[in-house]
């Protein structure tokens, strides 16, 4: 059975000016930790005391100032870079990509990509352990915090992640 909330981050990407058009800044923001919901049910009330909602704004207002003044703390980027908006799925095998044949499906370039791998392909004990091989362009060489939103069992947490080729020269 398929599992919705197949969404696990959605990340602005800005790239290196052409020819390398290598990524050196990712804006995460990822819901990883949101609760799998099965089809079946969508509609179920939560139990017990509801989240207080009150204070989201807040802390969404928050999240927005931190994101503006993170570009003192971050080393500066090169002129002209462009940007990508990648949506990433979770990896779970049950889960449906909400795609359908009529709707445009462009795959993230390798380096930005995670891949399942046999353990015995493995390179370290991590992804023996996962059986998932990160891209060498996820994580970064720097990763800045920015902060969590939490509302019950929802946690939508945010980071700044500093690509090799912003340090290159």
């Amino acid at each position: 059975m398929a599992s919705y909330c197949a969404l696990s981050t959605v990340a602005l990407v800005l790239h290196a000016p052409p020819p390398s058009s290598a990524p050196v800044e990712r804006y995460v923001f990822s819901t990883a930790a949101f609760p799998l919901v099965p089809p079946s049910e969508l509609l179920t009330p939560f139990t017990g005391k509801p989240p207080p909602t009150s204070d989201l704004p807040e802390q969404f207002r928050a999240t927005i100032a931190k994101l503006s003044t993170l570009s003192s703390t971050l080393s500066p980027l090169r002129p002209d870079c462009s940007f990508t908006l990648v949506v990433e799925l979770r990896d779970d095998t049950d889960v449906r990509p909400p795609i359908r044949a009529d709707t445009p499906w462009i795959a993230a370039e390798p380096g930005l990509q995670k891949q399942r791998i046999h353990p015995d392909d493995a390179e370290n004990e991590d992804e023996r352990q996962t059986g998932i091989r990160k891209g060498q362009d996820l994580g970064g060489v720097k990763t800045t915090p920015v902060r969590n939103v939490e509302s019950g069992a929802f946690v939508l947490e945010m980071w700044v992640e500093e690509g090799r080729a912003k340090f290159e020269v």
